[in-house]
């Protein structure tokens, strides 16, 4: 089930980086207490408290009830949805598009701390029989059209590995996708879509 975020200010409280890991480590675990979620992300469990009070303000946590824990009960929180996407009146208001670039720079400082525990580790690993990273970047000029089948094959591949959320097999991976607009700011002509020869060797 996907939630819509129809509230700018609802959807940029929610991508603040703790928030967004917050909610990224509940739909693998919630229904789950706090406890439970300083443990998943490795925070004290204190400083969750505050996230999870705006999330439930927000709506886009629950309020799952109470349930007995090791020393006494613990409440229990669970999320709105499966899937949260942002649906703005006005998508392309300046406002707008700040809250969506915050969004982009919260997913990649989330992949390149990980990327820093995981070279700390000794877990980053790249070459034949070997390989634990794939990492690429790509230029490509895409028609509207074309724009809309990258999207659908990248959310088919997240249908794949939310089918994988909750299991308790192989290693835990981050994978992160980013499509988005190019621009240049030395006088390219970005919409000039007249290709380029190859050179030929």
């Amino acid at each position: 089930m996907v939630h819509t975020v129809r509230t700018l200010s609802h959807w940029t409280l929610m991508m603040a980086p703790v928030r967004f890991e917050l909610i990224e480590a509940m739909r693998s675990i919630a229904p789950c207490s706090v406890r439970e979620l300083a443990l998943a992300l490795d925070r004290p469990a204190d400083t969750l408290y505050p996230h999870v009070r705006q999330l439930l303000k927000i709506g886009v946590v629950l309020d799952a009830g109470e349930r007995p824990g090791r020393t006494r009960s613990e409440r229990v929180y669970d999320l709105a949805a499966d899937d949260f996407r942002p649906s703005f009146g006005g998508g392309r208001s300046t406002s707008a598009a700040k809250a969506i670039d915050r969004s982009m720079q919260t997913m990649a400082g989330i992949v390149a701390r990980t990327s820093r525990a995981a070279s700390r580790a000794g877990l980053l690993a790249f070459g034949p029989g070997a390989e634990t990273v794939v990492g690429k970047v790509e230029l490509a000029w895409l028609t509207p059209a074309e724009f809309l089948r990258v999207r659908e094959q990248l959310r088919s591949l997240k249908r794949f590995l939310d089918a994988r959320k909750t299991r308790r097999e192989g290693s835990l991976h981050l994978a992160a996708f980013f499509v988005l607009p190019v621009t240049r700011t030395r006088g390219a002509r970005v919409n000039d879509a007249t290709p380029r020869r190859r050179r030929t060797p």
